[in-house]
């Protein structure tokens, strides 16, 4: 292979690596976010109520994640509450964040299957998480 070539070719590699990049960055700011998990503290409860039942959610980051990201989330009720809009600032290095959220609820002799959606909104991307459903039997 002539040096002109070669140097054609490496030129070509480091083309595609730049567009990898820049690719990578743009997919990046597009949707920031990585794994978002999101449980409760129990799966059933039986027994005197009512009971606080805790929702937590895991949101994973990419790293290195767009500078200045900020981004809002809300929970929702499976009885159609909805909580207040919490916008947020993680920091340049944070790789994940913890949110919560409970719900006392029950009366005696009710059974009441309940669950929990975190919406997660930042730019363009709009995702959407549901938790295990809980089964409360109330004595």
């Amino acid at each position: 292979m002539s040096r002109s070539a070669v140097s054609l070719w490496a030129l070509w590699l480091l083309a595609a690596v730049v567009v990898l990049d820049v690719s990578r960055a743009a997919l990046a700011e597009e949707n920031p976010f990585g794994e978002i998990r999101v449980a409760a503290n129990r799966s059933r409860y039986v027994g005197a109520c009512p009971v606080e039942i805790v929702f937590t959610a895991n949101i994973n980051m990419g790293i290195p994640h767009p500078a200045g990201l900020s981004f809002s989330y809300y929970w929702t009720r499976s009885d159609g509450a909805k909580g207040p809009v919490k916008d947020v600032r993680p920091g340049a290095n944070q790789r994940m964040m913890i949110v919560r959220d409970s719900w006392r609820l029950g009366a005696a002799g009710q059974h009441y299957d309940v669950s929990e959606r975190l919406f997660v909104n930042s730019g363009n991307t709009h995702l959407e998480h549901a938790s295990p459903v809980v089964s409360v039997t109330c004595r």
